[in-house]
């Protein structure tokens, strides 16, 4: 084990693109300042020297840092670590993440860190600590640290995600039917998840309401899908016309391995027709922490909505389900691209609409047809993606870390991370 902090001699200097971006820098008594006058358009960083490194260590950073009139944090409040092999050229370049420290004071200070693997090929490693774009700003860092440990076999977070498809039939009877034939299928292949399609139980060829539809939550239709959750000691997550006094949600339902209910997401964005209906729309978004990673659920039309995805990969989702009647490949890809998330989806439109995509925007798999059913990926949720020259220059950038860092919320504050921090229950 290696816990002697790199940093704690460091010569720190300081940069700018340009002098007339500059802002004022002040190092000393293991503090770094940046005071960044009235210049809208300011830029400054600290660069440490040269750290050697290996790619047999795992390092971590953490800083504290004070401010004043910084209105977006994340973006403008920064420290990077890039890491270079034995030619200097640059293999990887990575944010600090800002830590919830718990403590709501405009005076607490806050916490950059940061745990990261040396990529294969590391020689050494440099940390910049900086701001931009705030001005008549002040940023104080102290308590700044970067210790390296040999690397350690991180607990396995892999999850088993299976996708289903099923036509509709001809009564709710039928559909249940359908809806437990393929949950037994899917279940002997020990998934972790199976998602079922929107409103897979209700959808069916007959004329009733959807009041007549209804059912509470729990109730008897989550009682019987409970059984089986149980048996195949899996979470099931579906959809189910959902009855709450004089309302009826949209409602993804999630089961958990003991058969009872853990969570359920109302759908939010409505299309006319089911407002029509007499559908009430709920009223917010959540992510639910399953026993394997954090996982959140849009369901049909919110799909077209990118405000949803990016509250939830903000709120930390990691895996976010969509059960679908609705079906658009290139929105789903995209919107796994952009906000680094894995996506699978329960579809309607032919067995390859239930697909699971990774956080590229790379379809793993799909269903085949409808006799096969369900499909199943395995899902490594420590596993980091990365594209080449992806805003950090001529080496790999994490695309989930990029465009959470990156965000410029002044142009777009409804959807700021602040506003949607993860409520504990």
């Amino acid at each position: 084990m290696k816990n002697k902090n790199l940093l704690e001699n460091a010569i720190w200097s300081p940069w700018s693109p340009r002098e007339e971006l500059a802002p004022k820098f002040y190092a000393g008594e293991g503090k770094l300042k940046i005071s960044t006058g009235d210049n809208p358009n300011v830029y400054g960083k600290f660069l440490s020297g040269e750290i050697a490194v290996s790619d047999f260590d795992m390092v971590n950073f953490s800083a504290l840092f004070c401010c004043e009139n910084v209105k977006n944090k994340e973006n403008s409040v920064f420290a990077m670590i890039s890491f270079y092999d034995g030619q200097k050229k640059l293999l990887e370049r990575d944010y600090a993440d800002i830590a919830d420290t718990g403590k709501k004071s405009k005076k607490s200070k806050k916490k950059l860190c940061r745990k990261l693997d040396a990529p294969k090929g590391t020689a050494y490693l440099t940390v910049e600590i900086g701001a931009r774009w705030c001005p008549e700003a002040v940023v104080e860092w102290d308590n700044i640290s970067l210790e390296t440990s040999d690397k350690a076999e991180e607990p396995k977070r892999c999850a088993k995600i299976a996708t289903t498809f099923k036509k509709r039939r001809e009564t709710r009877e039928e559909n249940l039917k359908s809806m437990i034939e393929i949950i037994e299928k899917a279940g002997k292949s020990s998934p972790d998840v199976i998602l079922l399609s929107e409103l897979v139980y209700e959808s069916c060829y007959d004329d009733s309401a959807s009041n007549q539809k209804a059912q509470p939550v729990p109730g008897p239709l989550t009682g019987i899908l409970g059984e089986y959750a149980k048996k195949y000691n899996t979470y099931i997550i579906f959809t189910m016309n959902e009855k709450e006094k004089e309302a009826i949600y949209n409602t993804a339902v999630i089961i958990g391995r003991d058969g009872a209910v853990c969570g359920k997401y109302q759908k939010t964005h409505l299309p006319l027709t089911e407002a029509e209906w007499g559908t009430t729309p709920g009223e917010g978004h959540r992510v639910f922490d399953l026993d394997f990673g954090r996982i959140g659920v849009l369901i049909c039309y919110d799909q077209f909505f990118p405000e949803n995805w990016r509250t939830l990969a903000l709120m930390g989702a990691e895996i976010i389900f969509v059960p679908t009647m609705g079906e658009d490949e290139l929105v789903q890809r995209a919107i796994a691209r952009t906000n680094g998330v894995h996506v699978v989806v329960a579809g309607y439109e032919g067995a390859a609409s239930s697909r699971i995509i990774n956080p590229l925007g790379e379809i793993a798999n799909s269903v085949k047809d409808e006799e096969s059913a369900y499909v199943t990926e395995s899902i490594d949720l420590n596993k980091r993606y990365f594209v080449y020259w992806m805003s950090i220059g001529p080496g790999n950038g994490e695309t989930k870390s990029l465009f959470e860092k990156e965000r410029m919320t002044a142009t777009y504050g409804a959807v700021a991370k602040e506003s949607h921090k993860v409520k504990k229950t």
